[in-house]
């Protein structure tokens, strides 16, 4: 048996030249919330999410299902293991990252 799952990434996207999107932290999360709370649908959340801390709330508010990250990630490529650490999360490094583990929260 087979069993995918699917989720929708909601974002205005910006591709519009003259739109004016008013860009703060996490400015697409209401985006994402409203459209999770219409459809039955698992949504992901997008709009400079760059804290460990931002990204959890958002998850425990129930505004999104998942985190999607994109400029956070080019400028830090190992962001979700930083985060991890910085909530308490115990979660196994890669063997080459090892040497840039934090040790102590």
């Amino acid at each position: 048996m087979c069993v995918t799952s699917a989720a929708v990434d909601i974002t205005s996207g910006g591709l519009v030249h003259n739109a004016r999107i008013e860009v703060e932290p996490g400015y697409q999360v209401p985006f994402a919330r409203t459209v999770r709370e219409g459809a039955a649908l698992p949504v992901s959340a997008v709009g400079l999410i760059t804290a460990p801390e931002q990204a959890d709330q958002i998850l425990v508010d129930r505004s999104a299902d998942a985190i999607m990250l994109a400029r956070e990630l080019l400028r830090n490529p190992t962001w979700p293991l930083h985060a991890a650490h910085v909530l308490g999360d115990d979660v196994p490094w890669p063997k080459q990252y090892q040497r840039g583990r934090p040790r102590h929260r």
